[in-house]
């Protein structure tokens, strides 16, 4: 498989290729909504291998209930539905349950939740990602034990082929003369060259194994990003060149290089791609995009006003398989933009002040984002308070209509790029991907009834008198570090963005 751009693009992204599932660096799945009539917020930890063992973890927020399950299934039911796992309490926790389910298959994947109590029951599909994303480490201490019991055997084995040669036809009480002794030398000598022969071929098939392994290892497409057009009025071009996609329907070409087609993109909340930028130094600067494309391969946007820069560009798009995935890139913004910006998409936004290190952030017009959040320090790795409301300037809530068919959206990235999610009320998840499932589970199997499905599929409406006036996301920070969060609502007189700099703690 080859992948498109140079080797020095190619080191510059390395690290923000880490383990993900649609998201760069944060590999949880979480989702919060309804399980028939009950409201779950629900945990998937995925394996970084596959086969692998991932930890589903749900909380039933208007428990207690009785039963709680578990199963997995790929996109396209290629294998016979196992029986489901029964989750159990955790132990110190309320309405808490747990259990592990083994990910047998690669790719688009959905965990399906049934919760059983005295109001019914109800399920609830999150879609997953099943990639390899990284290796099982071997730890210093096992490795020192293997080490050692690996010289014992070997000195062993030398040593009794050498006794066997020596005295093993010699009379009792009889001691090996000097013909004797140097047959043993000889035969320790060969089985010790035999040994190390055979360790070596083993080392090197080991050394190949683990080669492929890290060939296989997922990555996003490769991709790139450019700006032409006139200087004061200048596009953004997204450009996936990935050889892999662009000779995607070219079956030859794919054998021979043991490549796997991909399936056509599918849109998530109207919108094939959702594109994302963020200034590297200071986020000084920030854009939500949603550019047009003509082939799926080249995407193109009228550029906001953003400071000069260099920015990582974050392109998320959706498979009909309800495979995600978050294209990763980088581009250098020159002089900002003198003729007037006109958004080629109703819901592209842009920021240009830099993320607030207090609460709450002003947003112009007497409007205010507040993050409604105590004094109580973000770990890593434990469930985070997104919780965040729009006043205005009388103190009280400003009235939020649906952006993208949600109350809204969020961005947290980590300073280096390291971790990047796009996140909604109902978590991690592409409701597009949850669809996929949905819509295969109805019998919609013939190749593009699923994206002919969805793209047909009207935006969910939903009346403004029914958005609360806070809105949350359910996550929890992967890593220690420092972190920008863009949360964006609709207001009557448009879409506002938010932003906050925040510090998590180590765990």
């Amino acid at each position: 498989m080859t992948k498109g751009g140079g080797v020095p693009r190619a080191l510059l992204l390395s690290a923000l290729w880490i383990a993900t599932t649609a998201h760069v660096g944060s590999p949880d799945a979480w989702f919060e909504g309804k399980a028939g009539p009950y409201q779950v917020l629900a945990l998937v930890r995925m394996p970084t291998v596959v086969p692998g063992v991932a930890t589903v973890r749900v909380h039933v927020v208007d428990g207690p209930v009785d039963r709680v399950t578990a199963l997995i299934t790929r996109y396209d039911a290629s294998t016979a539905l196992p029986p489901p796992d029964v989750a159990k309490k955790v132990d110190g926790e309320t309405d808490t349950y747990q259990t592990t389910l083994w990910v047998m298959a690669g790719g688009s994947n959905g965990v399906t939740i049934f919760v059983q109590g005295s109001r019914g029951s109800g399920s609830v599909l999150v879609p997953v990602m099943a990639v390899a994303s990284g290796r099982l480490p071997l730890g210093p201490g096992l490795g020192a034990l293997l080490v050692t019991l690996g010289v014992v055997l070997f000195a062993g084995a030398v040593t009794i082929i050498g006794t066997a040669v020596r005295e093993s036809v010699l009379p009792p009480g009889e001691t090996p003369d000097g013909k004797r002794r140097m047959r043993a030398l000889l035969a320790m000598g060969g089985s010790a060259a035999l040994f190390l022969a055979i360790l070596g071929a083993g080392w090197f098939w080991w050394s190949s194994v683990d080669a492929a392994q890290r060939d296989r290892q997922y990555r996003p497409l490769a991709s790139t990003t450019g700006i032409s057009g006139a200087p004061g009025a200048p596009e953004l071009r997204f450009a996936i060149t990935d050889s892999t996609w662009l000779m995607r329907g070219d079956q030859m070409w794919l054998r021979r290089h043991n490549a796997n087609a991909w399936s056509g993109l599918i849109p998530d909340h109207g919108k094939l791609m959702h594109l994302f930028l963020v200034r590297s130094d200071d986020a000084g600067g920030f854009a939500h995009l949603h550019p047009a494309t003509t082939d799926s391969v080249a995407f193109t946007t009228a550029l906001p006003p953003l400071a000069s820069g260099e920015y990582r560009v974050y392109g998320d798009i959706v498979h009909e398989s309800g495979f995600t995935e978050t294209l990763v890139s980088t581009i250098r913004v020159g002089a900002a933009r003198t003729s007037p910006w006109t958004p080629a998409d109703s819901d592209d936004a842009w920021r240009g002040a830099p993320p607030s290190s207090t609460d709450p952030d002003p947003l112009g017009g007497g409007l205010e984002m507040r993050w409604l959040r105590d004094s109580t320090p973000l770990i890593a790795g434990r469930p985070a308070s997104l919780r965040f409301s729009l006043v205005k300037p009388d103190g009280s809530a400003a009235a939020i209509e649906p952006y993208m068919g949600l109350p809204g959206h969020a961005v947290i990235a980590r300073d280096d790029g390291s971790v990047f999610v796009h996140l909604h009320p109902s978590g991690t998840i592409s409701m597009a991907s949850q669809q996929v499932f949905l819509l295969r589970a109805q019998g919609d199997t013939a190749p593009g009834a699923v994206a002919k499905a969805i793209a047909a599929a009207a935006p969910m409406a939903m009346p403004s008198g029914a958005l609360p006036s806070v809105v949350s996301f359910p996550y929890a920070f992967p890593k220690a570090g420092t972190y920008h969060v863009w949360v964006q609502l609709r207001t009557p007189n448009g879409i506002q963005t938010g932003a906050f700099e925040v510090r998590v703690q180590p765990q």
